[in-house]
């Protein structure tokens, strides 16, 4: 009884295998997916620069920007970047949109851009925990 046991544990391991090899290998490498995240990163621009109700035309300027500018983020070099990508350009869009931010968790542009910020970190984190 026990060789039934380890052939099917044999080719599960096979699979799992081939899944994690056909994964990695349709994922950029870090270094050439970061050329996309800076450059959504740089259409949002400083805080201190949209005053406390922005221009109307900015913001929607902003946004399709974000937008474009998003489809070059996946796939990401792992699932965790493309997920914490997902979250910061929903954020950011949802506050562009809004122009300024109203949803129940993302009162003002301070909290838009704290929660990004945070989540800039967590790619950082993610991004280097991948390389090592």
């Amino acid at each position: 009884m026990p060789a039934p046991n380890l052939r099917g544990f044999i080719v599960v391991a096979a699979f799992a295998v081939t899944i994690a090899g056909c994964e990695s290998s349709d994922r950029p490498d870090a270094a050439s997916w970061l050329a996309a995240w800076q450059e959504i990163i740089d259409v949002v621009p400083d805080q201190g620069d949209l005053g406390e109700i922005p221009d109307q035309a900015l913001c929607q300027d902003i946004l399709a920007d974000l937008r474009e500018k998003s489809e070059g983020l996946t796939p990401a070099p792992s699932v965790t970047v493309d997920d914490l990508a997902s979250e910061w350009v929903s954020i950011a869009e949802a506050a562009f949109f809004e122009c300024p931010p109203q949803e129940p968790d993302l009162t003002s542009f301070a909290d838009a851009y704290e929660e990004m910020d945070r989540i800039e970190q967590s790619v950082e984190t993610a991004l280097n925990d991948s390389d090592g």
